[in-house]
């Protein structure tokens, strides 16, 4: 390895830091020990809350 070149270590320095951009998120999902969890959001329209329907087949017959 040519460890007298300075072109080498920007090179190390540059993949180091791609490598801990791309595994960060895994470190913290394995640190807390949880993974994300979904949420329902609300259905607005013109910022008012609309009625959920019914999935049900009995109102249309």
């Amino acid at each position: 390895m040519p460890v007298g070149d300075w072109q080498f270590w920007v090179v190390t320095v540059l993949a180091a830091g791609a490598a801990l951009v791309l595994l960060r998120p895994l470190f913290s999902r394995l640190k807390t020990g949880r993974t994300a969890r979904s949420s329902r959001a609300s259905l607005t329209v013109e910022g008012r809350q609309v009625r959920q329907s019914r999935r049900s087949s009995a109102d249309n017959g």
